[in-house]
């Protein structure tokens, strides 16, 4: 799984230990993304699947403080987004890109 090797080196994970973690939020990274595709769209498409390696690492450092909004210790803020959103117009852009594409020609003779 390339996405896995992408995850790791980014992250800079040498060893296996964490595999089984980080491919399980892989899986929840590309299920989110295929959520705004249309139906039977799997697996993700190649021009989208640098989104779910961002996506698994925002969410890997999330760890320990799901479900937070913000976070304030000495003078120091943490705000946690909506993940997907600085993705949405990437995902939108491929989108219209395949509708066009599967525009048909009829033509009368």
């Amino acid at each position: 799984m390339a996405a896995l090797e992408d995850v790791k080196l980014l992250l800079g994970i040498t060893d296996a230990d964490m595999d089984e973690k980080l491919n399980l939020i892989i899986f929840n990274a590309e299920k989110q993304v295929l959520a705004y595709l249309p139906e039977g769209t799997d697996p993700v498409p190649e021009p989208l699947q640098y989104i779910v390696t961002e996506l698994a690492i925002v969410r890997f450092n999330r760890i320990g403080n799901e479900g937070m909004s913000s976070y304030s210790q000495e003078g120091e803020s943490i705000t946690y987004g909506d993940d997907i959103a600085p993705y949405l117009s990437a995902i939108q852009a491929w989108l219209s890109t395949q509708e066009k594409n599967n525009r048909g020609v009829v033509r009368f003779i």
